[in-house]
């Protein structure tokens, strides 16, 4: 293999991996965001299983799809 081909693809993985660090992170900050909100509203304070709040926030995430779905897009 051509030495310009093997570096190509080696920067492609170390993007890659770059990124993939990235959005470890953006995750965790999303998770962290979203149980503040849970919090402030109180979803620590229920006695339900962990089934039973995803199945609600499930049902949530499918609200608010729906909304942006049907919402006109931005000009």
């Amino acid at each position: 293999m051509a030495p310009g081909r093997k570096a190509s693809t080696t920067r492609i993985k170390d993007e890659i991996a770059k990124l993939e660090a990235r959005l470890k992170e953006a995750e965790g900050k999303e998770a962290e965001r979203l149980g503040a909100i849970a919090v402030k509203a109180g979803l620590h304070e229920l006695d339900v299983s962990e089934a039973e709040i995803f199945a609600a926030m499930t049902e949530v995430v499918g609200r608010f799809q729906t909304k942006n779905k049907s919402a006109p897009a931005a000009a």
